[in-house]
């Protein structure tokens, strides 16, 4: 059982948990609690190495023996460590490092989403929930945007880190990623409603920073913009209601696959 906060393999996962630079030198990233991790071994995804306590019940115990087919190297810790390593206030017993994925993105896309300076990782989480959820294709992040990989972001996102293609853009090359793609921005001064829009042509979404908006070089490569009308008392709607709202738009107008 590892019991020593200095132990090696700590404190790489406790950096790991903390520091963005970490995550993407080492190309890893963190999850815990037992629903991702289920989550992570349905997706087949691979496994590095896992920490658990010895208070796991029957399922836990069973979502150690599915690390371990998946190549993760499993270690027993005391409770202290697992304190010192989760992100969270109440952590359930069990955690892992996984490789960041390399979904490919595909060659013909239909539905994208880009998201530029995108800063509190609830949002984010919840908003790639809701891509996957709605068939998004792609997920398009621009440098400013708060890490995909972050602990709170991938709580939120509720396994979508295992099936959703995901890449760290610069602005110049969104073109080529999206290239045949209408570009829309969700924008709360934009001359037509999101009702009043053709959503079945195949596009992109792009959705801004709650406090700035879209940077002008991404500004440029819109080519429409549409609100979300507000007939209530309310200056604006988050980002992550913004893009569920218009994603499931486009699901009605596209037809229930």
């Amino acid at each position: 059982m590892i019991s020593s906060l200095s132990n090696p393999r700590v404190k790489l996962i406790r950096n790991l948990q903390n520091n963005r630079r970490t995550r993407h030198k080492e190309g890893v990233f963190i999850i815990e609690g037992t629903r991702l991790i289920d989550e992570a071994i349905a997706a087949q995804a691979r496994f590095q190495m896992a920490f658990h306590t010895n208070h796991l019940d029957d399922r836990g115990r069973g979502l150690i023996h599915g690390m371990q087919r998946a190549g993760a190297e499993v270690y027993s810790v005391s409770d202290k460590v697992m304190s010192a390593c989760s992100d969270t206030v109440t952590p359930q017993g069990i955690l892992a490092v996984l490789p960041i994925p390399n979904h490919p993105i595909p060659a013909s896309l239909k539905l994208a989403l880009v998201l530029d300076r995108l800063t509190d990782p609830g949002n984010l989480g919840t908003i790639l929930r809701t891509a996957l959820a709605a068939g998004v294709e792609a997920v398009l992040f621009t440098e400013g945007t708060v890490d995909a990989y972050s602990p709170k972001v991938v709580r939120s996102a509720m396994g979508a880190h295992f099936h959703l293609p995901m890449l760290m853009s610069s602005v110049a090359e969104i073109p080529r990623h999206l290239k045949g793609l209408e570009l829309f921005l969700a924008d709360m001064r934009g001359e037509r409603s999101y009702f009043d829009v053709d959503w079945r042509m195949p596009l992109g979404l792009i959705i801004g920073s709650e406090a700035s908006g879209v940077q002008p070089a991404v500004e440029k490569l819109v080519d429409h913009r549409v609100r979300v009308p507000m007939p209530g008392d309310t200056e604006s709607l988050n980002a992550a209601v913004t893009t569920a709202v218009i994603l499931y738009e486009i699901i009605r107008q596209r037809g229930e696959r």
